[in-house]
């Protein structure tokens, strides 16, 4: 996987890329959608998983082998291409609207913000 995805990132076929180690697969999509200024649509029905049944674990359990990428559409193609075999799946995608959304295992919103008010919260706690 690290491999496929340094080539990935080599041949431009990245916008960004982001680690779910602290916090999880929620902060990961957050501060992604913080730093691009642009919002988030996620099913995350379609995030690989095994035995996973609630939405908390799946948004919240820390893991370094487990990223967040966003790829232009343009080169999705090449990029899934490139990762075949590997688990890997397109969960969502980016959105000029700055909210994050996100869809739980039930088939329901679980998350529905303005990017601004996440990070706001987000930042609170450090009192900058």
């Amino acid at each position: 996987l690290f491999r496929r995805l340094h080539q990935a990132i080599k041949e431009g076929l990245v916008a960004s890329c982001h680690d779910c180690s602290d916090g999880g697969l929620g902060v990961a999509l957050a501060e992604t959608a913080f730093a691009g200024g642009l919002g988030m649509e996620v099913d995350l029905r379609e995030v690989p998983r095994e035995g996973v049944s609630r939405d908390d674990f799946l948004l919240f359990s820390e893991s370094q082998g487990r990223f967040v990428v966003t790829v232009p559409p343009d080169r999705k193609g090449a990029f899934e291409g490139l990762m075949a075999g590997l688990p890997f799946a397109p969960v969502g995608r980016v959105v000029a609207e700055g909210r994050l959304l996100l869809v739980g295992l039930s088939g329901r919103v679980v998350v529905d913000r303005p990017i601004s008010q996440l990070k706001e919260a987000w930042c609170r706690p450090l009192a900058f």
